[in-house]
């Protein structure tokens, strides 16, 4: 049996992923769930789920950000972004923050169950009708600063509100180290405040 852990903020969506495994003919459950990422994070340290489900679309905290996190305190989980969300630049970040799959809420069952084998076999997935987002985004951010996947990972993270040292836990980093990633952020968006090169970035679409 292949155990699923859903986040979402809709019950409704909870309950619909539910209902379509509950039969069990795809050795397939549901044994946890959250409508938040801070429910989520107490819930995925008891979890023995395989694969989780993940909304983008959150409050407090989105699923891009959340992403990352659950992919650095939990590894061995493989993450699925679950959504309707069609914003290439947000497509691309949780793609860049480890998510192992993109899915279209309004996926087929089946692609949903040869997703969820194909990402437990190490393999990454974007479904169908998934906007071409990387070279969408490559495209039309070709004037923005290029950031490294370790530099956008933290701007996504300070951005949420994270401060430098808890960035440093979330990332299994140093102090030392998240510093000097903002410092090359302060010289590729020429700004010399946090909160000017976080608004710089929403502006260039590389955050939300």
């Amino acid at each position: 049996m292949i155990n699923l852990f859903v986040i979402d903020d809709h019950p409704i969506t909870i309950d619909g992923i539910k209902s379509i495994f509950s039969d069990g003919k795809d050795k397939i459950k549901v044994t946890g769930s959250a409508t938040s990422a801070k429910e989520a994070l107490s819930k995925l340290k008891r979890s023995h789920a395989k694969v989780v489900l993940l909304d983008l679309i959150m409050p407090e905290i989105t699923g891009i950000e959340f992403c990352l996190v659950i992919k650095n305190q939990f590894p061995e989980k493989k993450v699925i972004a679950l959504t309707g969300e069609l914003n290439p630049t947000l497509l691309y970040n949780v793609w860049m923050n480890k998510a192992d799959a993109i899915l279209m809420k309004y996926c087929g069952k089946d692609e949903l169950v040869d997703t969820i084998h194909a990402v437990l076999s190490g393999k990454r997935i974007i479904g169908n009708d998934v906007p071409d987002f990387y070279d969408l985004v490559k495209t039309e951010g070709h004037q923005s600063p290029k950031l490294t996947n370790r530099e956008q990972q933290i701007l996504n993270l300070l951005a949420t509100g994270y401060t430098r040292e808890q960035v440093g836990n979330i990332l299994g980093s140093t102090m030392n180290a998240v510093n000097f990633h903002c410092k090359n952020l302060f010289k590729k968006f020429n700004k010399n405040k946090l909160i000017a090169v976080i608004e710089e970035a929403r502006k260039a679409g590389l955050i939300k």
